[in-house]
């Protein structure tokens, strides 16, 4: 999922959602250090994953072995502990995270 359809998709959720899953701290992913990993967190708002997925447009990040690599609408976002690959972060893993299992329309 590319951010600029992460930012999307929480715009449209209820910014007061604690997710028991969810992610934070933006970072230069460990997979592909032009694309973005989120560390996963407990216990955090749909709100404040959007502050998150937000500041990291325009961002520029140190790449895990050097590299400054700058974040934009179409950069690949993944759910990934610093140091780590992870998981693409992707429509139906955002839905559990904010317990949105209704196919919208």
């Amino acid at each position: 999922m590319y951010l600029k359809e992460l930012i999307e998709f929480l715009e449209e959720r209820n910014p007061d959602i604690v997710c028991p899953l969810g992610f934070s701290n933006p970072d230069s992913y460990r997979g592909s250090y032009d694309q973005l990993a989120f560390a996963p967190t407990e216990n955090v708002t749909v709100g404040e994953m959007l502050v998150d997925a937000k500041s990291a447009l325009g961002t520029m990040y140190y790449g895990y072995k050097g590299g400054e690599y700058v974040m934009d609408e179409y950069t690949e976002c993944w759910l990934a502990k610093y140091g780590y690959t992870g998981e693409s972060i992707g429509e139906v893993l955002l839905k559990y995270m904010v317990g949105d299992f209704k196919e919208r329309k």
